[in-house]
């Protein structure tokens, strides 16, 4: 990438001198493509820096350049999403709604939307936003088997949990790695809000097991969250621990 491009994506420079962005990217076709040594498009760079002017500007001039992916099938949604830039990611979502369902839904080399890049790097806006802008979307486990739901509640993100529950037509047990529940999730990181979310919305996450055969129950008893164990028994007194498989 020529290094004057590249310095502007970083510093959201529109006009400078002999500069003029507008200009330089009409000038030739392939210099809207131009990318990084990681195959960044300067739509990446300008996401990664927040520089949502910069990048209002550009897409101006090349809206394609939303869905193109770098080496690692990333998207500049992927890059704003997972550095948190609440601005960036709802300018790319709202420049275009040509593009807008597509560019939620792509996946990166690891399989995550840009949902899931948010929810990981514990971006509560960000997901937020992600969620309702496209509700019907089921959001998928990536490759790892980790879902955005699951990733919410090992994070201790209450408000995106609420964002997912509210788009989810039925419960779900939302199983992850290892067969792990979000409640799960949220018990093992002692996220306790979370948990109780968790129940209120689906309480037969209380008995789901994970591979090894132990429920929610077994590992709020083990870490000894005491407030859980006592509001799972309350909201299900039947529920029994089942012998750990060996």
């Amino acid at each position: 990438m020529d290094p004057t491009l590249y310095n502007a994506a970083v510093e959201g420079i529109i006009s400078d001198g002999d500069f003029v962005l507008a200009e330089y990217l009409k000038r030739d076709e392939e210099n809207e493509y131009q990318v990084t040594p990681t195959g960044n498009t300067i739509l990446y760079v300008a996401a990664h820096y927040g520089r949502s002017y910069f990048l209002a500007e550009v897409l101006k001039i090349s809206p394609a350049l939303l869905c193109h992916r770098n080496k690692k099938n990333e998207t500049a949604l992927h890059i704003a999403a997972n550095e948190g830039l609440i601005e960036a990611v709802h300018l790319l979502l709202c420049i275009d709604d040509h593009y807008k369902e597509t560019l939620m839904r792509m996946t990166d080399e690891n399989g995550d939307t840009a949902l899931h890049k948010a929810v990981r790097s514990r971006h509560q806006d960000g997901a937020k936003l992600l969620v309702k802008k496209d509700p019907e979307f089921e959001f998928p486990p990536n490759k790892a088997q980790d879902i955005p739901m699951y990733l919410a509640a090992e994070s201790g993100l209450c408000e995106a949990l609420v964002e997912i529950f509210n788009s989810c037509d039925q419960p779900t047990s939302s199983a992850g790695p290892l067969n792990l529940t979000p409640l799960h999730a949220a018990i093992i990181q002692e996220h306790r809000d979370c948990a109780r979310l968790l129940m209120q919305w689906n309480k037969s996450l209380c008995e789901e097991p994970d591979v090894g055969g132990w429920n929610s129950l077994h590992f709020a008893a083990l870490l000894g969250v005491k407030e859980v164990v006592s509001d799972m028994l309350g909201w299900k007194k039947f529920l029994i621990l089942p012998s750990r498989r060996q």
